[in-house]
């Protein structure tokens, strides 16, 4: 069952405002937790039964916002990210509603409704042709958590 997750904040790291990419560290009841990741904005935290915690954090930049979704261990161990958006796509986080068991319903940008869906264990991902249109993660062959969407193009009707 996933539901929201309380006492997390994200604390943008000494001088990632110049660095090409913005990260935070994540501190969970006023303790470190985890180690850093991309992201400068926490929008939302969800638990899930397993103690796994999903994370949304957004860059903060105006006409280039991103969305990070990154899933930690119980422990803060990174388990596997997807970062949505593209350039001048500025998205604007909202979290829409907890589909339990394992499902988040967000919105973000291209007029659709976005869902994370989170797998009872990981599963092997082809990377590149594996996500929606806008969705980007590391390559990986495995991962934890499928998104789902369909983003409206721009010009599109």
């Amino acid at each position: 069952m996933v539901q929201r997750a309380t006492g997390f904040e994200a604390r943008l790291v000494d001088g990632a405002r110049d660095a090409a990419a913005l990260c935070s560290e994540v501190w969970l009841s006023g303790q470190p937790f985890g180690g850093q990741l991309e992201g400068a904005v926490l929008e939302a935290a969800v638990q899930a039964d397993s103690g796994m915690y999903l994370l949304f954090l957004t860059d903060d930049v105006p006409h280039e916002d991103f969305l990070h979704v990154h899933l930690l261990s119980a422990e803060g161990d990174l388990l596997d990210s997807a970062s949505l958006g593209y350039p001048y796509a500025t998205g604007t986080f909202s979290l829409l509603e907890l589909e339990p068991p394992d499902r988040i319903r967000f919105g973000f940008f291209g007029e659709t409704d976005w869902i994370v869906e989170l797998l009872p264990r990981p599963e092997l991902c082809l990377p590149l042709i594996a996500e929606p249109r806008g969705v980007r993660r590391a390559l990986r062959l495995r991962r934890h958590f499928r998104i789902h969407g369909d983003p409206r193009r721009a010009g599109r009707s």
